[in-house]
């Protein structure tokens, strides 16, 4: 189970290594300011998105526990009987 483990985080270190010299030549002439700027908006979009789902899930009302009485009113055909 260790050694399993530690091939796949090699795996992906590898893998993660490969692919960094690629993006970063496809992102040379790009502000690194602009990447935090939208990571950090990429992470607020995130934590909205949690508080809204914790806030749905409160705001969830059940009604299957109540039980109704419902009162009819008397018929004219009723009235009869």
């Amino acid at each position: 189970m260790k050694t399993s483990i530690i091939l796949l985080a090699l795996i992906v270190l590898n893998a993660s290594a490969l692919l960094s010299e690629t993006l970063a030549s496809l992102v040379k002439g790009i502000n690194p300011w602009f990447l935090v700027v939208l990571e950090v908006i990429l992470l607020l979009i995130y934590y909205v998105n949690k508080q809204l789902k914790g806030l749905h899930e409160i705001a969830n009302i059940d009604l299957n526990g109540i039980q109704l009485f419902v009162v009819k009113s008397k018929n004219k055909t009723q009235e009869k009987l």
